[in-house]
């Protein structure tokens, strides 16, 4: 039975939910101390296996700083069905609310509708394509799943340089040409 000065407060943090009832002033102080907390937090620090760190896995940071698959897609400019669908390989294991170790055709094409990607002809090539290009692995069933090449690709090689520093193709070839005439 609830007295009349109890208050029940629910808070959902990403996949957590904390829920404080009590007196007002223990909950509201409770409820400070949380928001403060989590102001303080850098999202950096968000490490289970750190002193005084969260029980979030390390994955969750980074997910607080994206906020869907479509400014995933956003940030990482794949530039092409292949790379995209590493993109939407690793959105899906590591950043999604409800995590999968594997992608399929389906999952795949709905991945690809939610960033509001061009929707390939047929997803079952595309994810064979990009496994063929080493960015995945098969799993059976029509099922595959990111591998280490395809997680460095979306985490260290995609949307983590500025394009316009790159030297345009075109650019290189009249250098080397050039190059050759001098010889």
């Amino acid at each position: 039975m609830q007295h009349k000065n109890n208050y029940k407060v629910k808070m959902r943090i990403g996949d957590a939910e904390v829920e404080v009832e009590g007196a007002e002033s223990g909950v509201v102080k409770i409820m400070e101390a949380l928001s403060e907390s989590l102001r303080n937090t850098s999202r950096s620090a968000l490490n289970p296996l750190s002193p005084g760190g969260s029980a979030l896995p390390s994955s969750v940071s980074t997910a607080r700083s994206v906020s869907d698959i479509r400014s995933f897609f956003e940030q990482k400019k794949p530039s092409s069905d292949i790379e995209a669908t590493a993109v939407a390989a690793y959105f899906l294991q590591y950043l999604a609310s409800d995590p999968q170790k594997s992608i399929d055709s389906a999952s795949l094409q709905e991945a690809f509708r939610m960033a509001r990607y061009p929707l390939p002809a047929r997803t079952t090539y595309t994810l064979t394509n990009a496994k063929n290009a080493g960015y995945l692995d098969s799993s059976g069933d029509g099922e595959f799943r990111l591998n280490a090449v395809g997680y460095n690709l979306v985490e260290h090689g995609l949307g983590s340089a500025d394009e316009s520093a790159k030297p345009s193709k075109r650019r290189k070839h009249q250098r080397n040409k050039k190059r050759k005439k001098r010889a």
